[in-house]
């Protein structure tokens, strides 16, 4: 494991990472594996991604602690599948201020795995924002993914996302845990989000996704992957690695809670000990909202599913 000297970071304690799939809904195949930061403090216990972020930043630690997560991250990946993709997230004042290409640029040297296997999220404020726009076209132009977190917030910042390159956008939790309700606007925007995603090109992501009717409504809708305790709380980096690392590309079940589908096509639960093995955050039950996920950069009120950096989710 790739670790900061201890005086690098002005809080006291030490950042780890958990990862949470994400999952093809059309074959239930792993598609790749957001990682999310956490805090061990060692007389707080688990540090709230939400306040870990804001304290980051006002207190000089988020560019030391970006970086850190960009190199453990990048680090794990080298030992997991091409095809399993590695998902980071940011803030738009590190975009704003030209850090996060210069980590991506250094973990991508230091261990050497392809910069089209890594996305960088931002937010849509970024997509909109003219002092973050030169970094972004950087980290494109370098060969990154690059996806809009949280999207259906804002649908005037559409149109500037074709102009980012960006290549896919994940559609903000709340919109699906209420897809259920007898209320149909968060139908309409999920379905309506997906359908502007595919006009201009992007691959649609859906979060939060924890029951299987949840599971078939997206499908319904031709979102393309999704994330959530449905499939898999987040895990330890050893957990993770086990399972993008598999000589077969895991197969999630699309009508079974927390199942893979083997082989012979029989099934078995995904919390054993190749896929479970789930980490530490803020959550405990699997349904309500998937609050242990995140390692992203972006200060999140909410705790849910996943992000890298060092955003807000819990297990």
């Amino acid at each position: 494991m790739l670790t900061e000297p201890p005086h690098t970071f002005s809080l006291a304690g030490s950042p780890f990472l958990e990862y949470l799939p994400v999952v093809d809904l059309s074959s239930g195949r792993l598609l790749g594996m957001e990682a999310l930061v956490r805090w061990q403090h060692p007389t707080r216990g688990l540090i709230s991604p939400n306040e870990l972020i804001p304290d980051a930043e006002a207190s000089g630690d988020i560019g030391p602690l970006t970086r850190w997560i960009l190199m453990e991250a990048c680090e794990q990946a080298r030992g997991w599948s091409s095809s399993v993709q590695l998902g980071v997230n940011c803030t738009i004042q590190q975009l704003r201020r030209g850090e996060v290409s210069k980590a991506v640029g250094r973990a991508l040297e230091h261990t050497g795995i392809g910069s089209d296997q890594l996305t960088v999220e931002v937010s849509e404020e970024a997509t909109v924002d003219s002092t973050a726009a030169a970094d972004m076209k950087t980290l494109s132009n370098m060969g990154v993914q690059l996806s809009v977190d949280d999207a259906g917030t804002n649908w005037s910042s559409f149109e500037p996302f074709r102009r980012h390159a960006i290549s896919t956008v994940k559609i903000d939790g709340p919109y699906i845990a209420g897809l259920e309700s007898s209320q149909g606007i968060n139908r309409l925007v999920v379905e309506t989000v997906i359908q502007m995603a595919h006009s201009l090109g992007m691959s649609a992501i859906v979060e939060w996704v924890e029951t299987a009717a949840q599971v078939e409504i997206v499908r319904s809708f031709n979102a393309d992957a999704a994330q959530g305790f449905f499939f898999a709380r987040p895990m330890s980096r050893d957990a993770a690695a086990a399972l993008a690392s598999a000589a077969e590309i895991p197969v999630f079940s699309r009508t079974q809670m927390r199942t893979l589908v083997r082989p012979d096509g029989s099934t078995c639960g995904s919390e054993g000990p190749a896929a479970g093995d789930v980490g530490t955050d803020e959550e405990s039950e699997p349904v309500g909202r998937p609050d242990a996920v995140t390692a992203s950069l972006e200060d999140d009120s909410r705790p849910t599913d996943a992000d890298v950096g060092s955003r807000p989710e819990s297990d």
